[in-house]
């Protein structure tokens, strides 16, 4: 389990970063866009290592794309969870 946790947390790091990354270089990335991309890279970066939090628990899925698609989704929401984490860390 600390394993699966643990590739969840590099994984939402590598979409934070790749997410900041593409702000800077796209000046009209920002807001819900910034969000919709963090939303596109998460499922991407799943779907693309079939990475599934479901799977890695042991719960056996029929369509295992539901659950890469589902733990995108949850990556995508580490990631703004770690940037708002790391912005509260540069403030104080």
């Amino acid at each position: 389990m600390t394993n699966a946790f643990t590739v969840l947390i590099v994984m939402a790091l590598l979409v934070e970063v790749s997410v900041d990354i593409l702000k800077s270089a796209v000046p009209f990335i920002h807001g819900q866009r910034s969000q919709l991309s963090s939303m596109v890279l998460g499922v991407c970066l799943t779907v693309a290592t079939a990475t599934g939090l479901l799977s890695m628990m042991g719960v056996q899925m029929s369509l295992p794309w539901i659950d890469w698609f589902l733990t995108g989704l949850i990556i995508s929401r580490g990631s703004n969870f770690i940037h708002d984490l790391l912005a509260k860390i540069r403030t104080t």
